[in-house]
Formats: C-alpha cells, sequence, structure tokens
C-alpha cells in the first residue's frame, strides 16, 4: 500500500512540476506600411511577434525593391529567422499575398495572408510630396501558421 500511494503522489508531483507549453496558432504582424516613390522605388516595413518564438521576436522586417518586380527571393526580417515571400508575384499594393516561414527552430512554421486595399489594408495616392502612393495596414494582421 505505502509502494502505490507513493508511487501516486510520484507521478502526481511530476505532472505538476512539468511545465505546459502553449503553442501559438499565429504570427502578429503589426505596424505594417507599404509606400511606393518618385521612380519605381518601393519600400515595406512591419513587426513580427511570434508567441512560439519569444526569444528572438518581435523583429522588424523591412524590404527595398523597384515597385512592378518582386522584392528579393527569400528575403528575410531583420533577425533572419523569417523567409518573407510574395507566393502570387511582384508586390501590388492593392493586392496582395504574404507568407512567412519560419528559418528554424523546433516549432515549424509556415502561413500567408492576403491584403487588400479597402479593407483593413488601406491605400491612398499621393499622400506627401515624393510619395506615389502609400498603404498601411490599422490594428495586428494574424497570419495562421
Amino acid at each position: 500500500m505505502k509502494f502505490t500511494a507513493a508511487s501516486i503522489l510520484l507521478a502526481a508531483s511530476s505532472a505538476f512540476a512539468s511545465p505546459v507549453v502553449e503553442r501559438g496558432s499565429s504570427i502578429q504582424v503589426s505596424d505594417f506600411w507599404a509606400r511606393a516613390g518618385l521612380g519605381s522605388s518601393a519600400s515595406m516595413h512591419f513587426v513580427v511577434t511570434d508567441a512560439n518564438y519569444p526569444d528572438d521576436t518581435p523583429t522588424d522586417c523591412n524590404l527595398l525593391w523597384s515597385y512592378g518586380s518582386s522584392p528579393k527571393l527569400n528575403a528575410r526580417c531583420n533577425n533572419g529567422q523569417y523567409y518573407i515571400r510574395f507566393p502570387d508575384g511582384p508586390v501590388n499594393f492593392d493586392q496582395f499575398t504574404l507568407e512567412l516561414e519560419r528559418v528554424s527552430g523546433p516549432i515549424p512554421e509556415h502561413g500567408s495572408a492576403l491584403l487588400k486595399s479597402g479593407t483593413e489594408w488601406a491605400c491612398e495616392d499621393n499622400p506627401q510630396e515624393g510619395v506615389v502612393r502609400y498603404c498601411a495596414h490599422y490594428g495586428v494582421l494574424n497570419i495562421a501558421v
């Protein structure tokens, strides 16, 4: 009887001592904007926060390219841990798909979101001198992974 009670007590205390790891189901994208300037220059900025990888996020993600062409294939966020892709081809700010993929780590992540002008993704022409088109996402974009 003592052995059984001790075994149950040991098993119960081990269960309570084990940390419960709660996996996040999305990557959060905030401070998200894109801008096309004179001379076909384009830039995009956003911040990635990932509950599965709190030690290396939030991280900034910045892109520069010629508007009307595709940004660098397999561009990465500033910490090097997230690929940034546009699977539908060259980025048209009015509608495009943003794809993020975790480069390494024990929890594989890959997800995408469609951004479309007139939703939470809002675009405007000539908002300031030197900027031909400016778009921004208002709020936090959750990309399911």
